[in-house]
């Protein structure tokens, strides 16, 4: 696994990232992936669950990223993977910044919370469960795409087990899979009848 890092200076290197009127995934991924996968499904969530995931599309396209790159954290892989296709799907550089901006103070409170501990539950074997939820949450955003701001709460619950593995904080690793579960289970029963 990556070393800890801070979610202010996630949101810091993207803002540095590009220069043109779009920021895409490919980008996102290419400042975030060497860094590992706590701080790239944390950055997807986070795009779905604040206001950037009204855009129409968004939390579907964030699901899927979601989705296929926890599916590469069950099966071990060390660095992420996305396809040219879904790397070069964008938002507003503007969009992202407006909320990039409002969002530090936030983040800044926030690092002081995260600390390496229990750091069992951001490694090994716990990192496969993990995957398994970023699956599951990421499919799930996918029809709650049609109820606006439906597909924040699973957005949240993979955005807190993230920001644990970010951090090497399997406190919250725990804070998002408890809500992770009961998003799962929630979902599965209002599909299944």
């Amino acid at each position: 696994m990556s070393e800890a890092t801070t979610l202010t200076a996630l949101f810091e290197s993207l803002d540095a990232v590009g220069e043109g009127e779009r920021l895409s995934i490919g980008e996102v991924l290419s400042v975030i992936g060497a860094r590992g996968y706590g701080p790239l499904v944390l950055v997807l969530a986070l795009i779905a669950a604040l206001p950037t995931g009204a855009v129409p599309g968004i939390p579907t396209i964030c699901g899927v990223c979601i989705a296929l790159v926890s599916a590469q954290l069950v099966f071990g892989k060390a660095v992420p993977w996305l396809p040219k296709r879904l790397k070069q799907l964008s938002i507003e550089r503007s969009r992202y910044k407006q909320v990039s901006y409002r969002i530090k103070p936030w983040t800044r409170r926030i690092d002081r919370l995260v600390q390496p501990r229990l750091t069992a539950l951001t490694e090994g074997a716990a990192t496969r469960v993990i995957g398994l939820a970023g699956v599951a949450l990421g499919l799930c955003m996918i029809p709650l795409e049609v109820i606006p701001f439906a597909a924040a709460a699973p957005a949240m619950a993979i955005a807190l087990t993230g920001l644990g593995l970010t951090g090497r904080d399997g406190v919250w690793v725990l804070a998002g899979l408890v809500p992770a579960g009961l998003a799962v289970w929630l979902i599965a029963r209002l599909l299944g009848g």
